[in-house]
């Protein structure tokens, strides 16, 4: 995925919770050795829990090997706002598979995968300009964001904040882990990975974690990896993180 321009300075602004989930939208930036001499730039979607804690899909950092090779772009009217913010910790989700996106797996891996796609980023310096979103509440209609591209093709624009209308919002337990599905009234793309989808009330409920059957790599339909900040799975990366 692309790097995308920067943009102009943050401004400083309350950090009370925001009322919807693009509002605490920012972008995180993953740059690995390609072993040529050129490194890799891979850009997800992930959202601000507190002013100094990001919080993503996990594969999106999949092929990071320490935080500094990871940094976090805040948002502001819309586009990339400088400067890139390091990073100081990454706690990735206990029961977090690596690569499960580019591996086979039967539908209850598939599931217990999607459940653990989630990582919670430590910044070098707390982002004032946007608010911390409300996380934890049940699958519910609403609002959603990402930052990918916007549509098929390789030409597509990416890096600018997209926002979805959220509909059809379920969590499905008929497996060894509850995962959730959602549908967009636009496709979520390439880089929209981590992205916040939050209830009618503002309050994140998931992160987009696959796009099912994508064309062009892109799709209405998502699955979501379910956020509960009381699951001990994310007490203990929130733990890691200190």
């Amino acid at each position: 995925m692309r790097a995308f321009p920067i943009a102009a300075a943050l401004v400083a602004a309350s950090p009370a919770f925001a009322a919807g989930p693009d509002a605490s939208t920012v972008a995180v930036q993953a740059v690995t050795p390609t072993g040529d001499g050129r490194a890799a730039v891979a850009t997800c979607a992930g959202v601000l829990i507190a002013p100094d804690i990001v919080l993503t899909a996990g594969h999106c950092l999949d092929r990071v090997a320490r935080p500094a090779q990871t940094a976090v772009f805040a948002y502001r009217a819309g586009k990339a706002a400088p400067p890139p913010i390091a990073v100081l910790r990454i706690a990735r989700h206990p029961d977090h598979a690596p690569f499960w996106r580019e591996t086979a797996g039967d539908p209850a891996t598939r599931q217990r995968e999607v459940a653990a796609d989630m990582a919670l980023v430590k910044l070098a310096t707390p982002i004032t300009a946007q608010p911390p979103a409300r996380v934890g509440a049940a699958p519910g209609d609403g609002t959603g964001a990402g930052v990918g591209r916007e549509g098929p093709g390789a030409a597509a624009r990416s890096g600018g904040l997209k926002r979805f209308r959220v509909s059809g919002a379920r969590l499905s337990t008929g497996g060894s882990a509850g995962v959730g599905f959602a549908t967009l009234d636009r496709p979520a793309c390439t880089g929209d990975s981590g992205g916040p989808l939050a209830d009618a009330s503002g309050a994140v409920w998931g992160l987009i974690a696959a796009v099912l059957k994508p064309s062009g790599g892109c799709g209405t339909r998502v699955t979501a990896t379910p956020v509960d900040p009381a699951s001990e799975g994310f007490r203990r990366m929130r733990a890691a993180l200190d």
